[in-house]
């Protein structure tokens, strides 16, 4: 099974949680392990806390978030 998506989130600590219930979501969708699916959230999790704290600038209101699950193949870009 391949899933592919992307949001577009806006710079606010309550858009953390959301990026991680889709991926978790996503990740047990496609039978993903589920040890694997708590370390990769955790690891967006973090990352997405970081866009949120210190990515772009005062004028940049948005980050980005694309998922990419294929087989045994898990690509997450923040």
């Amino acid at each position: 099974m391949s899933i592919w998506w992307s949001l577009h989130l806006r710079r606010e600590p309550a858009s953390v949680p959301l990026a991680r219930r889709l991926l978790l979501g996503t990740m047990e969708t496609a039978g993903v392990d589920p040890d694997i699916c708590y370390d990769l959230s955790v690891a967006l999790s973090e990352a997405c806390a970081n866009a949120v704290e210190h990515g772009g600038d005062a004028t940049t209101e948005d980050y980005r978030v694309t998922a990419f699950i294929d087989g045994d193949t898990c690509r997450i870009e923040v």
